[in-house]
């Protein structure tokens, strides 16, 4: 498989998104011709819309993770791999998470099918695993500083950072990037007083 062509797939797939086209109703010729590729190219690499929508999902996955190890991997200090981790989300949000809530929307609209194609949930229990370890690294940091009290357990940090990250999600939606740049310290402060 060319992953020059999956690329242009996935591609194709995130143009539509950003155009605004409902993926749940979008056709396969349609994908197709957004990646500047022929119907039966796609069917050459998928089996169905659905598999394609999937695959884009976990690309987009697959990608995002890897930069966020690269931000984490430059924090040298707990608060620094904090700071990182907003500022990605931030990012992330601002730049590419209308996209992916719109093939994530795609993938369970009652239209469609309602269940991940199977091939797509091993890879995506991955990315979940990768996530949950670089949550883990950033606890693993914050306990060597003596930043996360000795009562805080494994499982309450995590909570913790996840509410977190998803304030920062909720704070995009409601107040936009104003509302980002104004909270992130704030968010930080929150996290490291839970924690002590």
């Amino acid at each position: 498989m060319s992953e020059q062509t999956k690329e242009k797939i996935f591609q194709g797939v995130l143009s539509l998104a950003q155009q605004g086209v409902p993926l749940y109703e979008v056709k396969v010729q349609a994908i197709a011709t957004a990646a500047g590729l022929g119907k039966g190219t796609l069917y050459e690499y998928f089996s169905s819309k659905e598999e394609i929508l999937a695959a884009t999902m976990l690309w987009c996955m697959e990608r995002e993770l890897g930069a966020l190890e690269e931000q984490l991997d430059a924090g040298t200090s707990f608060e620094s791999k904090l700071e990182n981790a907003q500022t990605f989300v931030v990012k992330m949000l601002l730049e590419r998470g209308s996209s992916y809530r719109v093939i994530a929307a795609a993938l369970t609209a009652p239209r469609g099918s309602s269940e991940l194609p199977q091939q797509a949930r091993r890879p995506l229990e991955q990315c979940k695993q990768r996530l949950l370890g670089l949550i883990q690294c950033m606890i693993d940091t914050g306990r060597g500083e003596g930043r996360i009290g000795p009562s805080c357990s494994d499982e309450y940090c995590h909570y913790v950072m996840k509410a977190a990250m998803l304030s920062v999600c909720a704070v995009q939606s409601c107040e936009g990037e104003a509302g980002l740049n104004r909270s992130a310290a704030h968010v930080r402060d929150m996290i490291c007083k839970a924690l002590a």
